[in-house]
């Protein structure tokens, strides 16, 4: 399935570049006799290079006559800074800040050199000398923002862009930064406002595609509808429209969005194999299969497509057609982890044990690094049987892949179904590696569903109310869910909420009874 794909703006260079620059002019009060401060804009004309590479050349001259002068030292750290030459310019800064460790342009300067540079915590450390003595220093405030959203303090990044708005509404990066951190804070109005901020196609699109990341596709669906007749490149923006139409379940306008974008001549495998998708989504599977054949067709090196297929088709019931497609894929792709890993997914789906406990083992041994071959192999020894298997092959997961929220996830759902009565430090353990899937990736229904279920068996009710609505918002279709709200509700005195949800859930079950596959293995539920 494909996925958004979305480049980080809080460190791209023209940001902190620009910074410095703005920085550089108010070294025009203390410049050196004989040396002229250029002004310019983003770009450097030919002539100011030529100027620069001349002032460069004088000032390593005056230095090597007076190896000291900390204004010298530190208008040659901003002439090599404006030539991107950061690591020279950041050597001339700390030269200087020996001489004069009290200069706060030399401390903001260099801030900006470590920030290029990629060293965050010492760009951190100046900027905050700086607005220790400087509060209002609003340039020193923004990029320490900036700084702080890459270093992962998204509270005090938003905070501190949303002090400095006038100079944040300047550049769609930093706007982009201030919505990136509102996102991560919970936030989500505030990182709407900021995205409105954003004029012009490229920086449309890219706000787009940031609320697409944070699964906030209306805001994604609107950005882009917004700028659909002046986007230049036409087939992108219309897949990026129709994948966030699609992330929002909306799967009929998902179709309509790609067929338009293919016959005005957008046809590009990608676009066919989410069209394929959004098929499938309506159990509509001749045409999911043709979508797919034509992905598959004009990008026949391309695995992804072999592997969409086959997963579309065990989600369409689909199994023996996506046995045959996992087949084809090995034999194509005989060195893929990946195609193994699908062999052995469609294999498990089918209860075909001893062929998915072949597929899973190979796709490990040809990439160990396979978090979803390495899971598939736990949960097939634990539908064979084999528990203390399964046992350690989920423990060597966890440890391998502490940051799968799935895997996680997986293994507390085996030890809640492990045989035998669990005692006080089992129940601790799951709790513990729920939690932990739960911090990883919010987003997972199954998830809220495990601890509200705990939490109902604890008596916390108020907890349990919490993730099980949770829960439903993600997946509203799951009955289960809404069975334990009923209990939830009626255990809590909300007799007319637990009546609504008996309701909905008597008929989510009667569907899920229709369209249950008895053959299926224990836990091959896959994302």
């Amino acid at each position: 399935m494909a996925r958004y794909g979305m480049p980080r703006f809080t460190t791209l260079r023209m940001v902190a570049l620009s910074v410095c620059l703005l920085w550089a002019l108010s070294l025009q009060a203390r410049s050196l006799p004989g040396f002229t401060l250029i002004r310019f804009g983003n770009i450097l004309p030919a002539t100011q290079q030529a100027d620069l590479t001349t002032q460069e050349a004088n000032l390593r001259e005056l230095l090597r006559r007076a190896p000291n002068d900390d204004i010298a030292l530190a208008r040659l750290g901003t002439v090599l800074a404006m030539q991107n030459k950061f690591e020279e310019s950041a050597q001339c800064f700390e030269k200087a800040l020996k001489v004069n460790p009290g200069d706060l342009e030399s401390h903001r300067s260099l801030a900006t050199d470590y920030w290029q540079l990629g060293q965050s915590e010492k760009a951190r450390t100046h900027l905050e000398m700086v607005l220790k003595a400087k509060p209002g220093d609003s340039l020193a405030t923004l990029l320490l923002g900036m700084v702080s959203e890459d270093l992962g303090d998204h509270q005090r990044a938003a905070k501190l862009l949303g002090d400095v708005l006038p100079l944040v509404r300047q550049r769609p990066e930093t706007i982009s930064a201030l919505a990136r951190a509102n996102y991560n804070i919970g936030e989500i109005e505030k990182a709407r406002a900021a995205l409105q901020m954003v004029a012009g196609n490229e920086a449309v699109f890219q706000a787009g595609r940031l609320s697409a990341e944070f699964k906030d596709y209306d805001t994604a669906e609107k950005m882009f509808l917004s700028i659909q007749n002046t986007y230049p490149d036409a087939g992108t923006l219309n897949y990026n429209l129709a994948l966030a139409q699609f992330s929002a379940k909306r799967y009929e306008p998902c179709e309509k969005t790609l067929l338009a974008s293919i016959n005005y001549g957008h046809g590009t495998p990608d676009a066919y194999a989410l069209l394929g998708w959004a098929y499938a989504k309506q159990q509509r599977a001749d045409e999911m299969l043709k979508a797919f054949e034509k992905a598959i067709n004009m990008a026949p090196s391309n695995e992804t497509y072999f592997i969409d297929l086959a997963e579309a088709s065990m989600e369409n019931q689909k199994d023996p057609t996506a046995l045959e497609v996992a087949k084809e894929a090995v034999k194509r792709f005989p060195s893929s982890s990946q195609a193994y890993r699908l062999k052995g997914s469609v294999e498990l789906k089918s209860y075909l044990l001893t062929d998915a406990l072949k597929s899973y083992t190979k796709a490990t041994e040809l990439d160990p690094n396979n978090a979803r071959a390495a899971l598939g192999l736990a949960l097939t020894l634990w539908n064979m049987d084999r528990n203390d298997d399964a046992a350690k092959s989920f423990e060597e997961g966890v440890r391998k892949f502490p940051q799968d929220a799935f895997f996680l996830m997986k293994y507390a759902l085996f030890l809640l179904n492990a045989p035998g009565e669990r005692d006080a430090a089992a129940n601790a353990r799951i709790q513990e590696l729920l939690k932990k899937s739960e911090e990883l990736d919010a987003s997972n229904s199954e998830t809220h569903y495990q601890l509200g279920n705990l939490a109902i068996q604890e008596n916390k009710y108020d907890e349990a109310l919490s993730e099980l609505q949770i829960a439903a918002r993600l997946d509203p279709d799951v009955a289960k869910v809404h069975l334990l709200l009923a209990r939830v509700y009626r255990r809590t005195g909300h007799e007319e909420e637990a009546v609504k949800e008996t309701q909905v859930h008597r008929k989510l079950k009667e569907k899920e009874d229709r369209n249950v596959d008895a053959t299926a293995a224990i836990g091959t539920r896959h994302p």
